[in-house]
């Protein structure tokens, strides 16, 4: 009786003891959770155009505030967060919810670590590639109007966008001030595409567009309609009057004080900061000269690659720039208007592709991809993600103004790196995962602000882009090998990413050079590489992470099937990289070999379960 008494004793102890650890493990996650919402609140207000753009309506009356000040408040505000999360006891969370707590500490300390480099590319707010004037159709797309109090919200914004204008004047010229411009390639463009939106009669504007049509389906006595429509001409008169004002601005002052240099090596400490630029993009160490290197090497083997298609296939032994000449002049891998080749990319998309999925995938989200033209001559083609809820699905755009120089043979590649299984299969998963918000709705813009930004973590996003394009040849998707051609073409492209944009940035290369070195390499057209180029000039750093983080995920996709052996599912190591949404490499690497010490475990002889 003693020894019972004795034990029921001790099972009280351990049972009140584990009771208090998940008393406390709970806590510490609804801690983290409610501070992870209460910071994805904080973006939310911060950016309220991105906001809108990802379904989120409570600050569709409010506009990005781009002050020189603000990019001093940002950096306290940031400091607060981490401050607190230092105080929560990442040991006591759940192995998932480590994760995230990892991602969250690396997102708010990439951010202000990068802050003594507040006053480089973030002083320029707009780009040929970037800004409000690139695609305002989309937004108006993505903004509401189906109340009285959706139109009063955008009326509040169009009153509020002269102001916003006004502080990217005051960006630009401290730019100016402190010898921190864009090269004349990256703005040039810019005062065209604000020349569209400057009309005579505001009623014209595509700002005024809601006020036409839409307005008249709100069922509000029509007084009040009136009385909406007048406010909204006066704004959008004064919102065209602001844009003037920065044409001008950019055209008389700022363009004629843009920097020399092609790269940011001409600005001050300007290696050390494209340095930054590149841990940013990479989430790794790695140098500069230590990318270049690695671009040279991934040339040579894809090289090697292509030359053996091209012996074997053609009989051609002249030398790949001639053979791409030939190939690239050929009518039949040419569409003759920018509506075919729009269809053709539907067709690659919806018929060939999504079918294949299941063979690699499993549990895939059924959120909807709709292929559009893009509305600029920007590169060749581009994702925008849609909504949690489906509401608006993702858009993949394609760049039709140039059809008789866009080899068709390219198509396949680049619909499966943007789309499924690519950038759109990888955001909805992340979007469908139960991740914090900030995790699954990642504000891919800004990319001038970097590295004093949130990181995308690009390597991760645009790794998978890339490994996603070879899937192609795994799952059969490459009907002959012209496409094939086109694979390896889009793979040599993204080594020469590489040493392009470090050629560029850090060894003082001119933009002539970084044509011809591409031009010799690619099959892609002179047109479409110098649009490529002048966007490596704009972007230091970028376009490096696409082969970074590709290389890294075959690594671990190897490593994954060399240590389970006969256990290894292809499904399952997708859905590991797939559904913590975008993270650093060194944490996607922690993630993989936790996975793969679980599934080790689980096998092992003996266990059960």
């Amino acid at each position: 009786m003693i020894l019972i008494s004795r034990i029921c004793e001790m099972w009280t102890v351990l049972l009140t003891t584990a009771c208090i650890i998940v008393k406390v493990s709970g806590d510490t996650e609804l801690d983290l959770k409610k501070l992870q919402q209460d910071f994805y609140e904080w973006r939310l207000k911060d950016s309220p155009e991105y906001s809108s753009e990802i379904g989120q309506v409570k600050y569709n009356d409010i506009v990005t505030d781009f002050s020189v000040e603000q990019l001093d408040k940002r950096k306290k505000i940031v400091e607060d967060y981490i401050m607190k999360l230092n105080k929560i006891d990442r040991i006591r969370l759940s192995k998932d919810q480590q994760y995230s707590y990892d991602v969250f500490l690396d997102t708010m300390q990439t951010f202000v670590n990068n802050y003594k480099w507040r006053h480089y590319g973030a002083l320029n707010p707009i780009t040929a590639l970037e800004g409000f004037q690139t695609d305002p159709a989309f937004f108006l797309k993505v903004t509401p109007f189906d109340t009285k109090g959706d139109f009063e919200n955008y009326i509040a914004r169009l009153i509020a966008y002269p102001k916003q204008i006004d502080q990217i004047i005051k960006r630009f010229s401290m730019a100016i001030h402190v010898s921190a411009t864009y090269h004349n390639v990256t703005i040039a463009h810019v005062p065209g595409q604000l020349a569209k939106l400057i009309v005579s009669d505001p009623t014209q504007s595509v700002y005024f567009t809601p006020f036409n049509d839409t307005i008249k389906k709100l069922a509000v006595p029509q007084a009040e309609i009136d009385d909406m429509v007048k406010r909204g001409k006066e704004a959008t008169a004064n919102f065209i009057k602001s844009i003037k004002l920065l044409k001008s601005f950019i055209e008389t002052i700022y363009m004629p004080n843009t920097r020399k240099s092609y790269g940011v090596d001409g600005w001050k400490d300007g290696q050390e900061y494209y340095k930054a630029c590149l841990k940013w993009h990479l989430s790794t160490d790695m140098s500069p000269a230590e990318v270049h290197q690695k671009g040279l090497d991934e040339v040579k083997r894809i090289r090697e690659e292509i030359t053996k298609v091209m012996r074997e296939k053609e009989g051609f032994h002249g030398t790949l720039s001639q053979f791409y000449q030939i190939i690239k002049a050929r009518p039949s891998l040419h569409m003759s208007t920018g509506g075919d080749l729009l269809q053709e990319y539907k067709n690659i998309i919806f018929k060939r592709i999504y079918p294949a999925l299941p063979k690699m995938f499993k549990n895939i989200p059924d959120l909807k991809v709709v292929v559009e033209e893009e509305p600029y001559d920007g590169p060749g083609g581009q994702y925008l993600i849609g909504t949690e809820d489906g509401s608006r699905p993702g858009v993949f755009q394609v760049n039709l103004l140039k059809p008789s120089k866009s080899p068709t043979f390219n198509m396949m590649a680049l619909s499966l790196h943007e789309t499924v299984p690519g950038h759109h299969l990888q955001g909805s998963y992340a979007l469908k995962a139960g991740l914090p918000g900030f995790q699954k709705n990642i504000e891919y813009e800004r990319y001038f602000a970097i590295p004093y930004h949130f990181p995308f973590y690009t390597a991760y996003t645009e790794g998978w882009g890339l490994y996603a394009e070879s899937l192609g040849e795994d799952l059969g998707l490459y009907k002959n090998y012209m496409e094939l051609i086109g694979r390896y073409g889009f793979e040599i492209f993204r080594g020469c990413r590489l040493v392009v944009d470090t050629g560029l940035h850090y060894f003082k290369w001119s933009r002539e050079q970084a044509v011809q070195y591409m031009i010799d390499n690619t099959p892609l057209p002179r047109a479409e590489i110098e649009t490529e180029i002048n966007r490596y000039i704009t972007w230091p750093g970028q376009a490096c992470a696409y082969k970074i983080g590709e290389i890294k995920i075959r690594e671990l996709r190897e490593r994954a099937r060399a240590a389970l052996g006969g256990k290894f599912d292809i499904k399952d190591f997708h859905s590991v990289v797939l559904t913590h949404g975008a993270v650093p490499l060194n944490l996607l690497e922690t993630i993989v070999n936790d996975w793969i010490k679980e599934t080790v475990n689980n096998h092992a002889p003996g266990i059960v379960g």
